[in-house]
């Protein structure tokens, strides 16, 4: 008995130093950097978007890089850094996903586009100080009467997609998704599960938000900031302006309060060709996982909704978030 003892402790000893071996912390976040290969060229680039009369998604690679549905009807000039959505160098797929627009009266999305709606973009590269436009792309438009009078082609329709590929270079290499399972699937049972597994993920990072520490949010984010800190060449100052910004914390010395709503109203949502999944409201697109902060130097709060995508590594039964 003494010796079944023994061993156990050993046993427990070793489960607890593997534990502890494994678990990260911010001060691993602000050490990335020891892993962030450095080249000799590091381009940038960034997508300069505008729109009119409509909402829409803007995806690169199967990836939302901006979404936009809103009552104001259009966006003025928005500069996105599009690297954390390229993974790899050479052809880079761009998908406008474009819905009518929002009625300021009645909140609700209009039949129709319309014919003023549209969106249209640059994708630009910085490299060494430098900006040069690669690419440029709009939505159709038709001059009706030859008077340059016209509009959007099809303001019947109520859905307009068009995607467009563009060859771009980077360093690096992403394969987090080479080696994710897909996710998606017909089959409405698996869908129900995978819903249930989600949701217990989403709950999990909310308890962390409302309960654990920061190195808990750490721990369950530190191989997207890994992958994101290689795709925007962070340096250890931007790594460590970067968490302790980016991730408002109810007990950064900073916040008067911090606050997430129940996970409630939502859609399953695919992406990725079906390998990330993720949890949006069903009233504005947005990540269930929301709430708000008041920082104390502020009149007022700040509604906060925590982007979050999820996959499954080959082999894995664990959702991991990417």
């Amino acid at each position: 008995m003494r010796y079944f003892l023994v061993v156990f402790m050993i046993y427990l000893t070793a489960c607890a130093q593997e534990k502890n071996k494994t678990m990260k912390t911010t001060q691993d976040i602000y050490s990335l950097n020891k892993d962030i290969k450095k080249y000799p060229q590091e381009p940038m680039y960034k997508l300069i978007l505008t729109s009119s009369e409509c909402s829409f998604y803007l995806l690169v690679n199967d990836i939302p890089l901006y979404k936009f549905f809103g009552s104001s009807g259009g966006v003025g000039a928005t500069s996105l850094p599009m690297n954390w959505n390229i993974a790899n160098s050479g052809k880079q797929k761009i998908t406008v996903r474009m819905y009518p627009k929002y009625s300021s009266a009645s909140k609700e999305m209009e039949k129709t586009l319309g014919l003023n709606a549209g969106v249209k973009f640059s994708i630009e590269r910085e490299l060494k100080g430098e900006d040069e436009t690669v690419f440029e792309f709009k939505t159709p438009f038709k001059d009706f009467d030859g008077k340059g009078g016209g509009g959007f082609p099809y303001p019947n329709k109520p859905y307009y997609e068009e995607t467009v590929f563009v060859n771009l270079e980077v360093p690096y290499q992403i394969s987090v998704l080479d080696n994710a399972e897909k996710l998606y699937t017909d089959d409405t049972d698996k869908l129900k599960q995978l819903q249930q597994e989600v949701l217990s993920k989403y709950n999990q990072i909310r308890n962390i938000y409302l309960k654990g520490t920061k190195d808990d949010l750490a721990n369950v984010n530190y191989g997207k900031e890994k992958r994101i800190a290689q795709q925007m060449y962070y340096t250890p100052q931007e790594l460590k302006s970067g968490w302790d910004n980016d991730y408002q914390f109810r007990t950064d010395s900073n916040l008067e309060f911090f606050d997430l709503k129940p996970i409630e109203n939502f859609k399953m949502t695919f992406y990725a060709d079906g390998k990330l999944v993720c949890l949006e409201k069903i009233n504005n697109k947005k990540s269930a996982l929301w709430g708000g902060f008041k920082r104390k130097d502020k009149d007022i709060g700040t509604t906060t909704y925590i982007i979050m995508y999820l996959y499954r590594p080959k082999g894995s039964k664990t959702l991991e978030i990417y």
